[in-house]
């Protein structure tokens, strides 16, 4: 005689509906984690500096080499955030708006791509290099800020470049001149994109001028004056 199986208890059943639902519970949770989190990561955008090199024409290429070493950066700017100034005193970091690499290494890299590519210099040499060069071009990246005003935003930027002349025995003669640039440049709407377009024609300028003063110092064999030179640059302030 077959018999009817047993049904399972109340008490049973209530457990296997607060497993499910549980269960439920924890797929959504994870779920919605993981959506956010693909959400907060594609919020995140990065930017580079993009300009052409200087042209300098058909100036004479000078036969001394220089090596170019790597940029340092004041602490206040850096970081890979996009950093704005909304009034005196005030700074902030822009989280969502990134640069690609550090301030420090971009910034260096295209004053080493532009001097590789002026064509005015014997050889031209990076930290990496086993060749030292006759000169060494280096210095602090001072300012590289969003400024907000109510006319538009502005984008900011100051290097403080030093050239040696490493041929010089003499410790004191060997620094050819230590100058300031600084350029800003405005910016067509008030933007990550904007900044990071404002912030290559800046240094668009700052690079053109740097390498003329190289070039003519290399030129005159390093005699030049040695005093720091006023702010440099096409929009100077």
């Amino acid at each position: 005689m077959r018999t009817k199986p047993r049904k399972p208890s109340f008490r049973t059943r209530l457990f296997m509906i607060c497993l499910a639902l549980g269960l439920w519970a924890v797929a959504l949770l994870l779920g919605g984690c993981a959506a956010g989190a693909k959400t907060s990561a594609a919020a995140v955008r990065q930017y580079a500096l993009e300009y052409p090199s200087p042209a300098f024409g058909n100036l004479e290429r000078v036969p001394g080499s220089i090596r170019v070493e790597p940029l340092s950066i004041a602490r206040t700017f850096s970081t890979a955030s996009m950093v704005y100034r909304s009034r005196p005193f005030v700074y902030g970091d822009d989280a969502y708006n990134r640069w690609k690499i550090k301030p420090s290494v971009m910034i260096s890299d295209m004053l080493l791509r532009d001097m590789k590519s002026a064509g005015l210099f014997g050889g031209v040499f990076s930290s990496s290099d086993a060749e030292s060069g006759d000169y060494a071009l280096g210095g602090v990246i001072e300012e590289l800020y969003e400024q907000e005003e109510r006319d538009g935003g502005k984008a900011v930027l100051a290097l403080n470049v030093t050239l040696l002349n490493r041929s010089r025995r003499n410790t004191g003669g060997r620094l050819i001149f230590q100058k300031n640039y600084r350029s800003i440049q405005a910016m067509e709407t008030c933007d990550a994109e904007s900044m990071a377009r404002a912030a290559s024609k800046a240094m668009e300028a700052l690079s053109r001028e740097i390498i003329l003063d190289t070039y003519q110092a290399m030129k005159g064999n390093g005699e030049t004056g040695t005093k720091a030179s006023p702010p440099r640059g096409l929009s100077a302030r």
